[in-house]
């Protein structure tokens, strides 16, 4: 299988797949992506561990569209033609106890089809590179979807991320 990488004009990544001739396109939101971010965004509750939470599609959407016109904010999509394959969500900010800059996720999220493939890693290069070119000292990737959890950290230390806590839930049953 050949595939090669292309960086256009506009910063998107093109990859092309040469025996398929498909193309995956991986690039920042637009306006018209909201229906692809809906099915990604509802694909990822319904298998996370929030599934237990009510979806909003117009929470998302909201959430989606601040992340539009804040440029410390970014969400990169993996599309194959019309077909939205994952997303990677995040921020830049200053951290709580210094001036300077750390990247974090919200979320990260590829079809259980293509789960395996390179999509994921390459949205995640996507947002480092996004966030080192804005002078980040780190990223931080957050881990609470619990969807697969041991895949997810080898992935992680093969990557060279360190593991740094964990995530807790105390939830509230009189709610």
């Amino acid at each position: 299988m050949y595939r090669f990488s292309i960086l256009l004009l506009d910063g998107s990544l093109l990859m092309l797949d040469m025996n398929t001739k498909s193309r995956i396109d991986y690039r920042e939101i637009r306006l018209d992506d909201f229906p692809a971010l809906s099915f990604l965004g509802s694909l990822m509750h319904k298998e996370s561990s929030y599934s237990h939470l009510k979806f909003s599609n117009r929470r998302l959407l909201d959430t989606f569209n601040s992340y539009l016109e804040d440029s410390d904010r970014t969400v990169f999509i993996a599309m194959r033609n019309e077909e939205p394959l994952g997303l990677y969500a995040g921020y830049l900010t200053k951290y709580y106890f210094s001036d300077e800059l750390v990247a974090n996720d919200i979320a990260w999220f590829v079809v259980k089809e293509k789960r395996g493939s390179s999509i994921g890693l390459r949205l995640l290069s996507c947002f480092e590179n996004w966030a080192k070119d804005r002078g980040a000292s780190e990223v931080r990737i957050g881990y609470s979807t619990d969807i697969n959890p041991d895949s997810f950290d080898s992935l992680m230390r093969k990557r060279g991320y360190s593991r740094v806590g964990a995530n807790y839930r105390l939830e509230n049953k009189n709610v």
